[in-house]
C-alpha cells in the first residue's frame, strides 16, 4: 500500500475537506491493488488544473511528493488552481 504526503499550505483554499471527503478524492478506502495509474502531476497549481473543469481531481509535485486535491477558482482573480490540503 503506497502512503502519500501530505502537506497544508497556505493557498487561500477557505474550505478544508473531511476525512471522508478525502477519501473520496484519493479513490475510496485507500487500498492500492499496483494496477492503477496515478494522474499526471503538475508542477504548479495552475498548471494542474490546465484544461481541467472544477472539482476535477488535479495533483501537484511538491518538495518530493504528490499532492492530490480538486480544480477551484475563487474570486477576485478567479484562476483556476489545484486547492489540496
Amino acid at each position: 500500500m503506497k502512503k502519500l504526503k501530505l502537506k497544508a499550505l497556505e493557498l487561500g483554499a477557505r474550505e478544508l475537506l473531511s476525512r471522508e471527503q478525502l477519501r473520496n478524492i484519493l479513490g475510496g478506502d485507500g487500498s492500492d491493488d499496483g494496477g492503477s495509474e496515478p494522474i499526471p502531476c503538475a508542477e504548479t497549481t495552475t498548471a494542474a488544473c490546465d484544461k481541467k473543469a472544477v472539482r476535477d481531481i488535479c495533483c501537484v509535485k511538491y518538495d518530493n511528493s504528490y499532492v492530490y486535491g480538486r480544480c477551484a477558482s475563487y474570486a477576485p482573480t478567479n484562476v483556476m488552481r489545484c486547492y489540496y490540503l
